[in-house]
């Protein structure tokens, strides 16, 4: 899994790096966030969970005030709730490595060099690294441990939708507030309650090499 993962992350920045040769500068940066994650478990009311979000972007111009904006980062996510039902998990907490091939629009054109608002979307894909999990036994009782991938247990892959609105100074400061939309089910034990998650995330990041 570790090479599939790298070879997917050099894939991802050398496509971007060559897509980029006759387009424009490529800029790259830092990013990191503070997470809210939503989650609907259908065995129980669940509470938010607090988690986050640390890695690397670059910034390719594409056409006009469209950017190809790939990004990698470990985010760590979770669910927790206080409902104790037998057999199924009440508390889960996860490092994951996200691939984002995103694009962003911004307000302004680059050639104003003004500080701008800017819209950023599209998918990711999320890899499982490792986790914890508390699962009921049948007597109810909480069972601690590692997190469990597999075919009978937690997904290890996902996919998601992020939507994003954010600021971006000439200095190369960013902040972003973006919400994920996870698509399908993360239990794949048969006939075991739903979990879907969804995150809302506060977000700064740099842009190295601008220059005021």
């Amino acid at each position: 899994m570790k090479s599939l993962l790298l070879t997917a992350t050099i894939c991802l920045f050398l496509s971007a790096a060559s897509t980029a040769q006759t387009l424009g500068k490529i800029e790259y940066g830092i990013k990191a966030g503070y997470n809210h994650v939503f989650s609907k478990f259908s065995a129980a009311k669940t509470t938010g969970f607090s988690g986050g979000y640390a890695g690397v972007q670059m910034k390719i111009p594409f056409d006009n005030r469209l950017f190809f904006t790939p990004q990698v980062d470990l985010n760590y996510r979770g669910m927790k709730t206080n409902a104790l039902p037998a057999g199924t998990y009440s508390k889960i907490s996860e490092v994951q490595l996200r691939l984002m091939p995103l694009l962003q629009i911004d307000f302004k054109h680059p050639d104003k060099k003004e500080n701008s608002l800017f819209v950023m979307l599209g998918p990711s894909l999320g890899f499982g690294l490792a986790g914890n999990q508390t699962k009921q036994d049948g007597a109810g009782v909480p069972q601690e441990g590692k997190l469990k991938y597999g075919f009978q247990h937690y997904g290890q892959y996902d996919a998601a939708w992020h939507t994003g609105l954010g600021f971006e100074t000439t200095s190369g400061l960013r902040l972003l507030v973006d919400y994920t939309f996870v698509f399908g089910n993360m239990i794949n034990t048969d006939d075991a309650p739903g979990l879907r998650y969804h995150t809302v995330s506060a977000g700064i990041g740099y842009w190295f090499g601008r220059k005021k």
